[in-house]
C-alpha cells in the first residue's frame, strides 16, 4: 500500500507524464538507431556504385579497343568460370543420395534406424548400409521386400543369421542402387 500525500488525479496526471516521457526516449533511441544503421550502409552503397561505374567503364574501353590485354583477361576469367560452373553442375549426385535416404526413412515403418551411411561406388551405382532394430522378424523381411521391390535392379543383402531370433532383431542391410 503506498502513502502519498497527492490526490488521485494528480497520481494519474504523474502516470501518464512519466509514461510520455519513457515513450519519448524510446523513440529517440530507435531514431538514434535508424541513422547510424543508414551511416554504416552508406559506405557499402558507395563502394557498389564506384565497382559498377569501373565495370561500365572497362566494358566500354574493350568495346573501343577488341584487340587490347584486358580482353585476354576477361577471357580467361570467362574461361575459368565456366569451368567451375561445369564442375558444380557434375556434383548435383548429392541430391539423389539424400532423395534415396528420404526414401529408406519413409519406408521403415516400425523399424528403428540407428545408422545410415551412403556411398558412391562408381558411376552408376550407390550404396547405402543400414543399421537398426526391427522389432519382429516379419517387420524387417517386409522391410527388406519393400527395399527390393522399390526401383528394379536393387539388390539387399540381408545376412541369415540375423534372422535368428524372433523379436528385437539388430540388423544391418546393404542396398545397392543402380543410377540412371
Amino acid at each position: 500500500m503506498r502513502h502519498t500525500l497527492l490526490p488521485l488525479p494528480e497520481r494519474i496526471v504523474l502516470r501518464r507524464e512519466y509514461l510520455v516521457r519513457v515513450l519519448i526516449v524510446l523513440c529517440f533511441v530507435l531514431s538514434l538507431a535508424i541513422l547510424v544503421s543508414i551511416a554504416s550502409l552508406f559506405p557499402a552503397f558507395i563502394r557498389a556504385s564506384v565497382g559498377f561505374d569501373a565495370a561500365k567503364n572497362e566494358a566500354a574501353a574493350v568495346t573501343k579497343n577488341p584487340n587490347d590485354a584486358n580482353l585476354a583477361k576477361i577471357q580467361a576469367e570467362m574461361v575459368k568460370s565456366l569451368s567451375l560452373l561445369a564442375m558444380l553442375s557434375e556434383q548435383e549426385d548429392s541430391a539423389k543420395i539424400s532423395d534415396l535416404i528420404n526414401g529408406i526413412v519413409n519406408m521403415r515403418d516400425d523399424i528403428k534406424l540407428t545408422s545410415i551411411s551412403a556411398s558412391k561406388e562408381s558411376s552408376t551405382t550407390l550404396a547405402v548400409n543400414l543399421q537398426g532394430i526391427a522389432p519382429t522378424r516379419d517387420a524387417l523381411l517386409l522391410f527388406k521386400k519393400r527395399f527390393e521391390s522399390a526401383t528394379p535392379g536393387n539388390k539387399v543383402d540381408l545376412p541369415v543369421s540375423e534372422l535368428a531370433k524372433s523379436t528385437d532383431i539388430r540388423f544391418s542391410l546393404q542396398l545397392v542402387k543402380k543410377l540412371p
